[in-house]
């Protein structure tokens, strides 16, 4: 009798979203799926209560629902699923892996699970993490930073990582704060004036700023603006040079790099050569904020080399059960096929990405 084909369920779970591949063991990836519609599915209207109270449910109750979408393109059910590779946010403090994989045990019913924090299958999307000296820089809704050295010491900043730096929410917020600033005479006239109030349709500053703190009239509600959309403002400004712009986009950066610096020197890795792997949504249309990091970065880590991500982070989660299920390195053959399926599946962040050490 034939052995039964043996499929690996892999999970990217991040603060606002939820990507799982199903993949046999030669690369071939058989199905995908997303929670994107999730907010208006009716697996939402299950669970309100927990929605609003609970993290750790909803998230459980995100990757079944995106489980089943997997399972149903892959036209298989969970009992082919031989083990999980999950990369997820709220895998932070040392219990929060054992619950996290109870919790997933629960949720899907496979005993097999490996639990990393999201960060790591980001970095295990960009590059090699075995032997290897690395980092992250994750720059998604929120923000994340890890390093890993070549002796297997990791260090992952989790909640260290300050508000002011978590990705494009922390952008978008910044690019609001400036523009009322700027109409209160407490920094000078920006280009993002201009840029936010055609992107919002409001007519002027003070009835933005009406509709935030208070409704522009007694029968409106306030508005609560979702930062991360208005990130790319900021970026738009700096390229056409806006002076507060760039200041702040310097500033920024100069934050990230210091995570790096910090950490490498924490796990004796300044002296060596450091592969940075920049991932998240921010990182694919900010060019100019991946060369401030390098810059930075560069005058006190000699050997930092930057790389953009290579695959998509639930494709970094995959990997790296492939490294258990081939240890020491995983066949040319097996990487080929996964080539080919993740560009089916768009799951390659950039094809020839710039090296950006040069």
């Amino acid at each position: 009798m034939q052995n039964k084909k043996k499929y690996i369920i892999a999970i990217d779970q991040g603060g606002t979203k939820t990507d799982i591949i199903i993949a046999d063991h030669e690369g071939k990836i058989a199905g995908y799926g997303n929670d994107r519609d999730f907010l208006a599915s009716e697996d939402i209207k299950k669970y309100p209560v927990y929605f609003k109270k609970d993290r750790r449910v909803i998230r459980n109750i995100r990757i079944a629902h995106t489980a089943e979408k997997a399972l149903s393109a892959a036209a298989l059910k969970i009992s082919d699923i031989d083990s999980i590779s999950a990369s997820c946010t709220g895998a932070d403090w040392k219990y929060e892996y054992e619950l996290g994989i109870r919790n997933l045990r629960n949720t899907l019913g496979i005993a097999n699970i490996s639990l990393y924090n999201d960060c790591i299958g980001a970095l295990r999307g960009g590059t090699d993490i075995f032997n290897r000296d690395s980092a992250v820089l994750c720059l998604g809704t929120g923000a994340n930073c890890a390093l890993k050295n070549r002796e297997g010491e990791e260090l992952i900043y989790a909640y260290y990582l300050k508000d002011i730096h978590q990705g494009a929410s922390a952008i978008g917020r910044y690019v609001f704060n400036a523009v009322f600033d700027s109409e209160a005479g407490l920094k000078g006239k920006t280009l993002l004036t201009k840029l936010l109030l055609e992107e919002t349709g409001h007519s002027s500053v003070d009835e933005l700023y009406m509709h935030i703190s208070a409704g522009r009239n007694e029968n409106e509600d306030q508005w609560e603006p979702v930062y991360k959309e208005y990130c790319h403002l900021l970026f738009k400004a700096a390229i056409a040079k806006d002076e507060l712009s760039c200041k702040y986009l310097d500033w920024f950066c100069r934050g990230l790099a210091s995570y790096i610096k910090l950490g490498a020197i924490k796990l004796g890795m300044q002296d060596r050569e450091i592969n940075l792997v920049l991932s998240g949504g921010v990182f694919k249309n900010a060019s100019l904020m991946a060369d401030l990091i390098y810059v930075n970065l560069k005058q006190d880590l000699n050997g930092i080399k930057c790389i953009h991500a290579h695959f998509e982070p639930v494709v970094g989660a995959l990997l790296l059960e492939y490294d258990k299920i081939y240890t020491g390195k995983i066949p040319d053959k097996v990487i080929l096929v996964l080539e080919k399926s993740c560009m089916e599946y768009n799951l390659i962040r950039l094809i020839n990405p710039p090296d950006l050490s040069a």
